[in-house]
């Protein structure tokens, strides 16, 4: 009777294993979350940076009557949103937004680089607005794998 006590108090192998098996589980769900809530947080940043940009180009547009490459650029825009610089605006992952090939009513923007999970977050947010056009390499979709370039135009008016 001894015996069976002395068993009963012991921790075999097999619970053991199984108590680094949940804990990995864990761990790994842990990992994902941390990852899905950090792109998000960083799809976020930049659509609040796009709609920062939208507005003070509409502002500046009001002046003139049209989006003009004297009026609209990343040098003249960047006095009105706040982390802009002469040379553009930083993206939570370090590239640079930029814009160009500025039109009469519309406007071209790059947001460089993208990390392959934020990238089909930007792309369904700004396709919900009809004055967002993907260009046709964002258009066609962002790679699951490898980090793509984001670029959109913004027609006014549309």
């Amino acid at each position: 009777m001894k015996r069976f006590a002395k068993s009963m108090l012991g921790v075999t192998l097999l619970e053991i294993m199984l108590v680094l098996a949940i804990a990995a589980m864990i761990i790994v769900m842990s990992v994902r979350y941390y990852q899905s809530a950090s792109a998000s947080q960083q799809a976020n940043a930049v659509l609040q940076q796009t709609q920062g940009i939208t507005a003070a180009a509409d502002g500046l547009a009001q002046a003139t009557g049209s989006y003009s490459a004297a009026s609209v650029s990343s040098t003249t825009i960047s006095a009105f949103i706040p982390g802009g610089s002469a040379s553009g605006f930083i993206t939570p992952w370090g590239t640079t937004i930029t814009i160009g090939a500025v039109g009469a009513s519309s406007y071209n923007v790059s947001l460089g680089v993208t990390p392959s999970g934020v990238c089909p977050l930007i792309v369904s947010k700004l396709s919900t607005n009809n004055h967002y056009q993907m260009t046709p390499t964002t258009a066609s979709g962002c790679s699951s794998s490898a980090a793509t370039t984001v670029s959109y135009v913004y027609i006014a008016n549309h």
